[in-house]
């Protein structure tokens, strides 16, 4: 037998599988630089200190089998400087049996396949979200979506803490650009003889600015002024905010209730989710729906031609549309106009009624969700609106960019509401428009109400939430 032979024998010979290798040590003596002094040995009789190789052996292999203690392998890897945590690792792997080892990889590919597929259905549904018609900002979408998918929390955890972040402020005074507004018009639009404008608002602020409160034809149809507006401050602690309020004469106006695109979908009704070619006929003015549907934060249904979303809650506040084009506000089932009937045609309801019989709800004040919804506290003053009804049969839309619960409801009585419901809240959702078509009927131009955040021709295109057209008779 040559050499190589013998060698690779003697290898084979001393292989121990992996796993239940144990570590031999060195002679100490090998290990001792030369020149150092050992101690003595057994033969010169010196026996303190003495290493009796057996016993060396036996501690030196302790923790280092099958039955190895996880204190002594951490103890090793703090003296080592770490080192030993590796080996203490591996030699627990090196203890699982086949069957564990694959079952360990069949578990980590499951949960690495589910949490892939997770990510990829969020982000198609997110992109879906992003990219569906419509004009709401990207912002808005990512909020919409988030709602939708439980996760609206923490919509309403962010929007809290913006809000924290950027509160109206308290006290100050109007700017020259608002005391401009609110000025009474040097001109003002030829109105028939037996037409007059409305009696001014009383103002809710102490020093109120010329023209505060006082009422401005925004819409005159054959000498009638079909739509009156006013601006004022709705508080005396909120001085540089102006909210406003529209007038519109039931008489010789008419309302239609269009469906969203999403909110509540446009399949199976027979009003379009935008304006376009003959919807701008006579066309006067646009405002917007309420709290979503689905999830259903208005707390109610959604009824229009013949078909319902949701469920028509009885007690809840509602918007009424007749086949004759008008239109009411009050509790549904209520009494006779408020109840199902053959000449009903929409239903758009939303939580309680702020104002009932000319009061203010003693409940506005109230932080219950299910009473004014979940995007905000109620106590907060933000962009809000409401429409409601006046004793004589008009309506009345109010709106501002610092209103509570509270303050909405004071705004729509001082309108002279004596029944009003909130609507939707906050600066991407509130929108009121006049418009005039008298240049070109197929393009008319639009006004806003207040500087909202939406674009005046908001409705021009696929909108996502339902909202009314008014229409001059």
């Amino acid at each position: 037998m040559d050499r190589a032979t013998q060698d690779i024998r003697s290898l084979d010979e001393t292989h121990v599988p992996r796993g239940t290798r144990r570590r031999v040590p060195q002679n100490p003596e090998d290990l001792r630089p030369a020149g150092v002094p050992g101690p003595r040995g057994r033969e010169s009789g010196y026996s303190p200190g003495a290493i009796d190789e057996d016993e060396y052996s036996s501690a030196f292999h302790d923790g280092y089998g099958e039955d190895a203690d996880p204190a002594d392998d951490l103890l090793e890897s703090v003296e080592q400087g770490g080192r030993g945590h590796r080996r203490a690792g591996s030699r627990r792997k090196d203890r699982l049996t086949p069957r564990q080892r694959r079952r360990r990889k069949i578990a980590f590919r499951t949960f690495s396949t589910l949490l892939a597929v997770l990510v990829f259905l969020t982000s198609y549904s997110l992109y879906g979200a992003l990219s569906a018609p419509g004009n709401m900002s990207n912002q808005a979408r990512v909020a919409e979506w988030a709602r939708g998918h439980a996760m609206g929390w923490a919509v309403t955890w962010m929007e809290n803490q913006q809000y924290q972040d950027n509160k109206p402020k308290t006290g100050g005074t109007l700017s020259p650009q608002q005391l401009a507004d609110i000025a009474p018009p040097s001109a003002t639009p030829t109105l028939a003889p037996t037409q007059k404008l409305l009696t001014p608002m009383k103002p809710f602020v102490p020093n109120p600015a010329p023209g505060e409160g006082t009422w401005s034809p925004a819409v005159v149809v054959n000498g009638v002024p079909v739509i009156q507006t006013a601006k004022l401050r709705s508080d005396p602690q909120h001085l540089e905010y102006l909210s406003a309020v529209a007038w519109m004469d039931q008489k010789h106006a008419s309302f239609v209730l269009h469906p969203g695109s999403q909110q509540p979908g446009t399949a199976g009704y027979n009003q379009t989710d935008h304006l376009s070619g003959d919807q701008f006929k006579n066309l006067i003015a646009t405002w917007n729906g309420a709290f979503l549907l689905n999830p259903n934060d208005a707390h109610g249904g959604f009824y229009l031609n013949g078909k319902t979303y949701g469920t028509l809650v009885p007690g809840q506040a509602s918007e009424v549309f007749y086949k004759d084009g008008t239109m009411n506000v009050g509790s549904w089932n209520s009494g006779p106009g408020l109840q199902m009937a053959p000449n009903v045609v929409g239903v758009r309801q939303n939580l309680q009624l702020l104002v009932d019989n000319g009061q203010v709800n003693p409940s506005v004040d109230s932080d219950d969700k299910k009473l004014w919804g979940v995007t905000v506290k109620n106590a907060y003053f933000v962009w809000r609106s409401g429409i409601g009804v006046t004793a004589d049969g008009n309506l009345v839309y109010a709106m501002g960019p610092a209103l509570s619960v509270r303050t909405l409801a004071e705004l729509l009585q001082r309108a002279g509401a004596v029944r009003g419901m909130e609507l939707d809240i906050n600066q991407e959702w509130v929108s009121y428009m006049t418009y005039d078509g008298s240049k070109d009927p197929a393009s008319p131009v639009s006004t806003k109400l207040l500087d909202f955040a939406r674009t005046g021709q908001r409705y021009f295109s696929t909108e996502e939430r339902d909202f009314v057209a008014v229409y001059s008779r």
